[in-house]
């Protein structure tokens, strides 16, 4: 073979073995933002799909007029009132495994960024969430209390107990409820730290997100120290609106060709 032709496949082989690994690591980095794109999207739709839910049962208890889940009228009127009571729980745990869901996709995308802040807001988030899914379906509780409420062998001095019996059961899933609603503000004003260092999320979600967890922390400690408030419901209306708000905006997360939350440095910026 001439030394020419000796000399210029030497240098091919060269230069193929210089950009074997550079084009390697390229397509790695592309199959990871590719990844990560999806269980942004994923995520995003887990978080938006559980407003929805959510916002579900709070329509089929007005939309029925069911009363108060702290209303004797559940139990004594339980048999008419059955059907709205299960749709409107089967909604709710919905809504809770989504956020649960998306809690989880959060810590995957800001775990870079802040380690500490993302993993100590996705455990105490999906603690709190756990906890109220756990006191979330009250009527497998109440069914078999207003069966023998409604008894017609039932003397009313029975009658006077059962009540009592049921109010006792529901001031254990309150008392769940309440802890819930606590543990998940925290988890959040957590993320909005972790999103101070994740340029992707914008300094204005970022401060909206700890906004709403503060007032969700507080909200759930006025009803701990005042356990007839309402101010829990503060805290729901906060954790609701903190997955709108992040769900919409790591759904456009997934769909941005820009934006890079994988291990490389971030390029985007809200």
């Amino acid at each position: 073979m001439p030394t020419s032709s000796r000399f210029n496949a030497t240098a091919r082989r060269s230069a193929s073995e210089r950009d074997g690994p550079s084009a390697q690591s390229t397509q790695a980095t592309d199959n990871q933002r590719s990844q990560v794109g999806q269980l942004s999207r994923w995520g995003g739709v887990a978080g938006l799909a559980g407003v929805v839910s959510l916002l579900g049962s709070v329509a089929v208890v007005v939309s029925l007029g069911l009363p108060d889940a702290s209303d004797v009228e559940t139990l004594t009127d339980f048999a008419d009132i059955e059907s709205g009571r299960i749709a409107e729980h089967f909604l709710y745990l919905g809504a809770v495994v989504l956020f649960a869901l998306h809690v989880s996709v959060l810590y995957q995308l800001l775990k870079r960024f802040h380690p500490a802040a993302a993993l100590f807001g996705m455990v105490a988030a999906t603690f709190g969430l756990l906890i109220m899914a756990a006191s979330s379906v009250l009527h497998v509780s109440t069914s078999p209390l207003a069966d023998l409420y409604n008894d017609p062998g039932t003397s009313p001095e029975a009658q006077q107990a059962i009540e009592y019996a049921w109010y006792g059961a529901q001031s254990v899933f309150d008392t769940m409820l309440t802890t819930g609603v606590l543990l998940v503000p925290i988890g959040i004003v957590l993320f909005g730290i972790a999103m101070r260092s994740a340029p992707a999320f914008g300094p204005r979600l970022t401060a909206f997100t700890i906004g709403l967890g503060t007032v969700g922390v507080i909200g759930a400690t006025i009803a701990i120290v005042d356990p007839g408030s309402m101010f829990s419901a503060a805290s729901v209306l906060a954790i609701a609106v903190f997955h709108l708000g992040t769900g919409w905006r790591t759904l456009k997360l997934g769909n941005e060709a820009s934006i890079d939350l994988t291990d490389n440095e971030p390029t985007a910026v809200d």
